[in-house]
């Protein structure tokens, strides 16, 4: 079998020029579109057609020369057991990374890529430094050669050999779970469509203000257009945008849906998981189970009524608010999700464990933060309006309900391997680590608490941190000492 020698510098596919020159067009118009959108709208600032040419023809031109030259300067190659990149012709960098260190190398491809027939290869190693190790354009053949390499941390010397170069074991995956375009279909029901209709208010929001401040006069006009239309609209026209609206979100749930796990499918081989799933943007992530750090299980009302589950690897990463770090799976079944718990975990011995929920006075806490705080402000002033005592009896009893099914659904369980912590009010979420993964813990008591022998304890892994909040204080210090005891005296890796 022979492989490329990748300790050569070497370039990105010829193909890449197209991609560069793409991302790049589109980040000059992502960054300057308020002045194309006047450029296009507003004639007066540009009359002369001839001039407007020539400002384009030159920013193309700048364009292709930026393409050029980027492409010129990004090679990448592998020596003395680290990986190379460099990149950048007028400030150029250097990026390195030791192979033992690194955390996952997946890929992706965009639909341009697609049709170019090349991947996005990333690199992930949990440090400051991850997000730049990205190459845009590979071929499907070399990228697969790359990301074998990159992996094959233990056996790197006898890939690089060149005199006696050893084959690996090829072991058939096993297909886990595969979705179908009906499972496709329940997922996107079951999904939260109040999320999805924020967002779509959200974003709208955010595209009427940029244009307002652009076109003032026509964006106050529609805007006074639109408000009058509603305030002169009887309850019969509002309930029927109510009911279009959630329509609306719910089609935009099931295409986010279609769009993110189209051909999903999930395989096992040699101690690692591949999911690859997508339909415009394509994705392939490999997941080994060292390396992940948690994993998190969610259901809900309508999950339950289709008896799925959503479950996600959370591996270590360097930003806590990058969210494509967050592997996921929807659609699993309890099958699966026992099948997952025992690859990572072992044998399950959280089930018989004693279940530790936080202290009644966690309802009060949330209760006041949820029903009281909201309406006591507005009490001196609407005071005399029946609706408005009607409307703060109905909110402070839904929201006692929904603080009541937090602290339900608010509580851990631990033996001196694994914990497991669960918190939810609708939905209904689980988090599950091994113990030596943990790297600091965190006792913090208010005042409030302090008085009341409560605290809550903050767990934190490579991927994030798990708060257990309001539990007996004599138990919250015996379990702090533990845990530090046992990140002290494990031998086990966390990665």
């Amino acid at each position: 079998m022979n492989r490329v020698d990748l300790t050569i510098p070497t370039r990105q596919s010829a193909k890449g020029l197209i991609l560069i020159f793409i991302f790049s067009l589109r980040q000059f118009i992502k960054m300057f579109w308020p002045v194309i959108l006047v450029a296009v709208f507003q004639e007066k600032y540009f009359k002369d057609l001839f001039i407007l040419g020539i400002v384009v023809i030159v920013l193309l031109a700048l364009l292709v020369v930026h393409t050029i030259l980027y492409y010129l300067n990004f090679i990448f190659y592998i020596s003395n057991g680290e990986f190379v990149l460099k990149k950048g012709y007028f400030r150029k960098k250097i990026l390195t990374v030791p192979l033992d260190r690194i955390q996952s190398v997946n890929t992706k491809q965009n639909l341009i890529q697609q049709v170019l027939n090349v991947v996005t290869l990333e690199i992930d190693t949990a440090g400051s430094v991850a997000k730049e190790l990205k190459i845009q354009a590979l071929e499907k053949s070399f990228s697969t050669e790359l990301q074998s390499a990159l992996r094959a941390v233990d056996i790197k010397k006898e890939v690089f050999e060149s005199d006696n170069e050893k084959e690996l074991a090829e072991t058939k995956e096993e297909v886990i779970l595969k979705l179908t375009p009906s499972d496709l279909l329940r997922i996107g029901i079951s999904q939260n469509h109040l999320r999805a209709g924020l967002i779509i208010i959200a974003f709208g929001f955010q595209i009427f203000q940029q244009i307002q401040d652009m076109f003032k006069e026509k964006a106050e006009e529609y805007s006074n257009e639109f408000i009058g239309f509603m305030s002169n609209s009887n309850w019969a026209l509002i309930s029927f945008l109510f009911v279009f609206f959630l329509i609306i979100s719910i089609l935009f749930s099931l295409f986010r849906t279609v769009l993110k796990y189209f051909d999903f499918k999930l395989t096992k081989k040699e101690g690692t998981y591949r999911i690859e799933s997508g339909l415009l943007n394509k994705r392939n992530v490999i997941i080994p189970h060292g390396k992940v750090q948690e994993l998190k299980w969610e259901t809900g009302p309508l999950k339950k009524l289709f008896g799925i589950y959503h479950i996600a690897f959370k591996q270590a990463v360097s930003d806590q608010n990058r969210r494509e770090q967050q592997v996921d799976a929807p659609g699993c079944l309890s099958n699966h999700l026992e099948m997952l718990k025992n690859d990572l975990f072992g044998e399950d011995k959280l089930t018989d464990t004693l279940k530790i929920y936080s202290n009644p006075y966690y309802f009060r806490r949330l209760w006041m933060y949820y029903g009281w705080i909201p309406v006591l402000p507005a009490s001196p002033f609407l005071y005399d309006e029946w609706m408005f005592w009607l409307a703060v009896l109905t909110w402070l009893a839904v929201s006692a309900f929904y603080c009541s099914l937090i602290l339900k659904k608010r509580y851990f369980s631990i033996n001196n391997e694994q914990i497991i912590v669960s918190k939810g009010a609708i939905s209904h979420q689980w988090t599950q680590m091994e113990l030596h993964k943990i790297q600091a813990v965190e006792f913090r008591q208010s005042v409030f608490q302090k008085k009341r022998s409560l605290s809550n304890l903050s767990i934190m892994n490579a991927s994030g941190s798990i708060t257990i909040p309001f539990i007996d204080e004599t138990l919250a210090k015996q379990i702090y000492n533990y845990l530090l005891y046992h990140t002290e005296v494990s031998r086990k890796k966390w990665m």
